[in-house]
């Protein structure tokens, strides 16, 4: 089930009346630290009409270098990412003097909620989403008024580009050298994909990975998928 808390770090921050003023007259910025095309572009579909500006970075390198130039309003922070796991970016983040207002973790792997609170995260979502009012409910009041989250439980389309983009990255990630640290991406990054495309398919071929240890059905899955997604 999804979920989603406060954290008792965020109390510790300025009021909630000067932030979303401030974040407003100059429009706002938020960061989001994910590698999955399909799930940045359901974001950023989540994130229109919020009047604030969409920062992207695929790693956590990317997103230091962006944390040198500027500091968001929002920093939005997956928790698999391919050069370590996000959970040490927020430890990073939640330790700054100055340091986001909001620092949101976000994974298909709801276990690691608490690691992420721990270290500092002000609320946690699994993904995938369940609608674009959780979403802007999640980012209120910094972007999106109360009155603003009156959308209805629908998300977003999905994005047919960034699925098949997704899925080939996967192929490539089980093409590569046989390794344990990145073959957990792989398969933590392919359960992500199967299930924010709703792919039961592709996530029992996850789960056959992890228990016999063979990667074969779930490659032949993935190539499948390759074959039959259409090419636009």
């Amino acid at each position: 089930m999804t979920r989603d808390h406060a954290h008792p770090a965020a109390r510790r921050k300025k009021s909630w009346p000067d932030v979303v003023l401030r974040a407003r007259i100059r429009g706002g910025t938020m960061l989001l630290v994910e590698d999955s095309r399909l799930i940045s572009a359901s974001i950023r579909m989540m994130f229109h009409g919020s009047g604030g500006r969409l920062r992207r970075a695929e790693t956590m390198l990317d997103a230091r270098r962006h944390l040198t130039l500027y500091m968001p309003d929002v920093a939005l922070i997956d928790l698999n990412l391919p050069d370590g796991s996000g959970i040490d970016l927020i430890r990073e983040l939640a330790s700054r003097r100055s340091k986001p207002q909001l620092i949101i973790a976000i994974s298909a792997q709801i276990d690691l909620e608490s690691q992420a609170l721990a270290a500092g995260a002000d609320r946690f979502i699994a993904k995938p989403f369940a609608s674009i009012a959780q979403f802007r409910n999640l980012l209120s009041p910094i972007f999106f008024a109360a009155a603003e989250n009156a959308e209805g439980p629908h998300v977003p389309a999905t994005d047919t580009i960034a699925l098949r983009d997704d899925l080939r990255v996967a192929a490539d990630l089980l093409r590569s050298p046989p390794d344990a640290q990145r073959k957990g991406f792989a398969l933590d990054f392919i359960d992500g994909l199967a299930r924010c495309s709703n792919d039961a398919g592709l996530r029992d071929a996850v789960n056959e990975a992890r228990e016999t240890g063979s990667q074969l059905y779930l490659v032949q899955e993935l190539h499948h998928r390759l074959d039959t997604h259409p090419v636009i």
